[in-house]
């Protein structure tokens, strides 16, 4: 007999045409999406005095730095969409590093193109018209006042545009336009695994730390250059995760994974985690964060209690629809929460950690489960990379 919980979550499994699933990735998605929602909630609920950094929280003392560890962490919320990056590399560049490095099938870049095309531009089209509409209905902008944001908005092109601005009908946008850029130029950065081992994981690694040296402030010029606002400025977390796909593949962490993983990756990985949100307060000359980022990803991968966690059904159905949820959270938070339940707890809450927290947690919750509706109707439609109104041709 089928459980309630499997009944459930039937919608939300994901099923792909490649049949390479890791549902590890997607128990990852859910943590992304759950630290943006949690981050985009945050300042609601700050007084703006409370020690924020490792070095603040230590030179607070034990008692006062233990007390504002929730406010430290769901502060680093913002990182979530680092995650999603590396996700990117890692998921796009999958089916070319299995073509070109164990000679399975090429991967038609028309079929690639279309496939975004379906899985990621309706349901994105449909939120930002939703939030147009919603402009000059709810919150009475005129009908024209927020055309242009919307018209550039639809060609991804907000940020070049408007110089970086994020588009007031969806704030988030921002980092969608980033990840459309990268989508068109992954099947060219792709053909590096046409290389050999030693020198395309070289080239990787040079990559990613050009990437950061030339874009972290040691070049002045850059700073206010349109590149800026494109996908090169973030290159240093999407080549990551071609780096993990070429591990993936590897024969080691094939071997670790058919044994059903190791150990060492599981106490590896509890530190690898505390180090990359620990290093967002450091600034280094070359920085180790995108690497410290691929070895926490590894160690889910190839640990058995890790990968174990983030195989769990809950969060990979949360991780499933965790665009939509990226889409709509703000939506949530800003029209109902805020003037609502928000501001009247607001002198209750406004710095009292880790009371704050809970509260946070909570509403992320609920509005995880909101927008598990809307999936059904925006997003899980589309989620295979076809349009649900055409018929499959028949078998021959």
């Amino acid at each position: 007999m089928t459980s309630w919980s499997t009944r459930l979550l039937a919608p939300f499994q994901r099923q792909t045409s490649s049949g390479r699933y890791l549902p590890e990735i997607d128990g990852l998605r859910c943590l992304a999406v759950f630290l943006v929602v949690l981050f985009h909630s945050h300042g609601f609920f700050t007084s703006g005095n409370e020690p924020s950094t490792v070095p603040e929280l230590l030179a607070a003392g034990p008692s006062e730095g233990l007390k504002h560890i929730p406010h430290a962490m769901i502060g680093r919320g913002w990182f979530g969409v680092q995650i999603f990056f590396l996700i990117s590399g890692l998921v796009l560049a999958l089916p070319y590093a299995a073509h070109y490095l164990h000679g399975e099938e090429r991967p038609l870049v028309k079929k690639y193109f279309k496939r975004r095309l379906i899985r990621i531009e309706i349901p994105y089209i449909i939120a930002l018209t939703f939030f147009y509409i919603l402009s000059f209905t709810l919150y009475q902008n005129g009908f024209m006042q927020r055309l242009p944001n919307y018209a550039v908005g639809l060609i991804y092109a907000h940020g070049l545009v408007y110089d970086g601005q994020h588009n007031p009908l969806l704030f988030v946008a921002w980092t969608l336009e980033i990840e459309v850029q990268f989508y068109l130029l992954v099947p060219l950065l792709c053909r590096i695994f046409a290389l050999p081992k030693i020198p395309r994981r070289a080239l990787l690694i040079i990559g990613i730390l050009s990437i950061d040296q030339l874009f972290g402030g040691s070049f002045p010029a850059l700073n206010d250059s349109i590149l800026q606002q494109s996908v090169f400025r973030q290159l240093n977390w999407f080549l990551p995760g071609l780096l993990l796909a070429d591990l993936y593949l590897s024969p080691g962490l094939c071997r670790i994974r058919d044994a059903g993983g190791t150990r060492w990756a599981d106490l590896l990985g509890i530190p690898a985690w505390l180090a990359v949100f620990t290093l967002i307060d450091f600034h280094f000359s070359l920085s180790p964060r995108p690497f410290v980022l691929l070895a926490a990803f590894w160690c889910i991968l190839a640990g058995p209690t890790l990968g174990r966690i983030f195989r769990n059904r809950w969060l990979t159905a949360i991780g499933m629809m965790c665009y939509t949820i990226y889409l709509f959270h703000n939506f949530f938070i800003h029209t109902f929460f805020g003037p609502h339940i928000i501001r009247p707890l607001q002198p209750y809450l406004e710095g009292n950690w880790p009371l704050a927290a809970i509260f946070i947690c909570a509403m992320a919750v609920i509005i995880i489960i909101l927008c598990g509706f809307i999936y059904l109707l925006v997003e899980r439609p589309f989620a295979r990379g076809k349009l649900p109104w055409k018929k499959a041709p028949p078998a021959s």
